[in-house]
């Protein structure tokens, strides 16, 4: 493994759980549907519905193998940000904070404005509301990613320290 790169691609074992759920609530709305008839099939085909959408995105990231997260020389690579490599020299410092067990990388940026106006305008009122929640402006969401968020953490502060010279 190279030690100036760290690659995260989504967790297998977390999507396969989450299909496993996602199906049985689409079989439990398929029994619903079954058993009961007026205004309670109602409650079954949303349930159908819902989770089976649910199961179709993910089964969608348990075949996406491209990687999420790609920390390298270049700097930090979120694809869920769209906004394509953040450099080193942009990036002053880092903090894990975690809501419900999901954990983020808040990344403090030298110009935060150069990097929210690469997003989408909603994006840009998603940056907004995660600010007024205590996150900074970007954010490495590592839901759902096989990675250690302590050691992600650890490697963006180590790297951003090393290229706060350039």
């Amino acid at each position: 493994m190279d030690p100036l790169r760290l690659v995260a691609g989504n967790s297998r074992g977390l999507y396969l759980l989450m299909l496993i759920g996602a199906l049985a609530f689409v079989v439990a709305g398929v029994f619903i549907v079954r058993q009961e008839p007026g205004a309670n099939a109602l409650v079954g085909w949303s349930s159908i519905l819902f989770f089976g959408g649910c199961a179709l995105v993910f089964v969608r990231q348990l075949l996406d193998s491209r990687p999420r997260i790609v920390l390298d020389q270049r700097g930090v690579f979120d694809r869920t940000l769209g906004i394509g490599v953040i450099p080193w020299r942009d990036i002053i410092g880092a903090e894990l904070k975690s809501m419900q067990r999901n954990h983020f990388i808040c990344l403090d940026l030298r110009n935060p404005e150069h990097w929210v106006g690469k997003l989408s305008p909603t994006q840009r009122k998603l940056v907004a509301l995660n600010q007024r929640m205590g996150y900074s402006a970007l954010n490495v969401n590592l839901s759902g990613v096989a990675a250690d968020p302590h050691q992600v953490l650890e490697f963006i502060v180590k790297m951003a320290a090393l290229h706060a010279r350039d």
